[in-house]
């Protein structure tokens, strides 16, 4: 694929959910090593918050999300992106379904969180929304799943802070009665990390956070 000379380094389809979008955007800014404005990476957010809920088409057959993923992946072309990034771990379900990836260069959050926690050589709980769970997005031998009551309390913590409500306390309870290692892999859980990796004795990683790096490692100037 031809490199684009004029446009943005990076694309955000988000909106999946906006708090999540805004946190993403902000630790990327806080990460770019840039000592002024001219130094930032330019990128297009598309806060494409009219997306259908990825969990309840997977679960219950509900409105796809395709059509509405592919429209955003199709808007970040128009505008000249490089590249593209989904904030959202359970929207990858639909990555088979993406159209036009010769035209846009995709920055897989699940093969990069994948290939990051395989050089641990460790095991992972994967924290997650019911519907990530469901279709088993990290198909690896060395994760697994809470037990179904946890994973009814974590599927309640997305959607309370997705409602704006503060679960800080509710996953650190959650991730104490978990003999294990941690990926939070949804970006709502996501907007927890910085003050659970401080808290905790547990090794948490979070799939956002693998996404900046890869992101900085590839759209950097």
């Amino acid at each position: 694929m031809e490199t684009k000379e004029k446009g943005y380094q990076l694309g955000i389809l988000g909106g999946m959910g906006p708090k999540a979008t805004a946190q993403l955007y902000n630790r990327i800014i806080d990460k770019v090593p840039a000592n002024c404005d001219q130094e930032h990476l330019e990128m297009v957010i598309l806060n494409k918050c009219s997306i259908p809920d990825r969990t309840e088409a997977l679960l219950y057959g509900k409105e796809s999300p395709i059509e509405k993923l592919n429209e955003g992946i199709l808007e970040l072309i128009k505008l000249n992106c490089k590249y593209f990034i989904i904030p959202c771990n359970t929207a990858h379900a639909y990555k088979k379904d993406f159209k036009n990836l010769d035209k846009i260069i995709f920055i897989d959050m699940i093969e990069e969180s994948i290939k990051k926690l395989k050089e641990t050589n460790e095991d992972f709980y994967v924290l997650c929304t019911n519907g990530t769970r469901k279709v088993d997005v990290y198909k690896e031998d060395f994760f697994k799943y809470p037990d179904l009551n946890l994973q009814d309390s974590i599927m309640k913590i997305v959607t309370d802070t997705k409602a704006g409500i503060d679960c800080y306390e509710r996953l650190n309870q959650i991730i104490n009665k978990i003999d294990g290692n941690i990926l939070l892999a949804c970006t709502e859980l996501s907007l927890y990390y910085d003050k659970l990796k401080q808290n905790n004795k547990h090794l948490i990683y979070d799939s956002m956070e693998i996404l900046i790096d890869k992101v900085i490692e590839k759209c950097q100037r």
